[in-house]
């Protein structure tokens, strides 16, 4: 076994502990965003609730797809793949991947700024 196999091998159960917390840590921190947004944002000039929400499903969705097809690739590519490769995917990848857009949106809405009065 490789060096970066017994890395992998060894922090697997970290790892999936981060990726089952990352994504409500992810949804928790975007309802703060939005929050922060309602706050600072004038009732005309804010993201409606329900774009938000359409916004965090799609990127979540979006991103965790790609931490799927980037964990089989990395897990199930390498030259003793296991027959257990793909739990790397669903486990590890997508939900740390789908946690990071969800996170993304809610920060780039945190970022709007108020319009200013002339």
């Amino acid at each position: 076994m490789s060096t970066l196999q017994t890395i992998v091998a060894n922090s697997f159960p970290l790892l999936i502990g981060i990726g089952f917390i990352s994504p409500l840590i992810a949804l928790v921190s975007a309802i703060v965003f939005y929050g922060r947004h309602r706050e600072r944002v004038e009732p005309e000039h804010r993201v409606p609730v329900i774009a938000f929400i359409l916004a965090l499903i799609v990127c979540g969705f979006g991103a965790g797809f790609l931490g799927l097809y980037l964990g089989l690739e990395l897990a199930c590519k390498s030259p003793n793949p296991g027959n257990l490769c793909g739990l790397w995917a669903f486990l590890v990848t997508g939900p740390i991947l789908m946690a990071l857009g969800i996170f993304l949106v809610g920060l780039a809405i945190s970022f709007l700024q108020p319009k200013t009065r002339s």
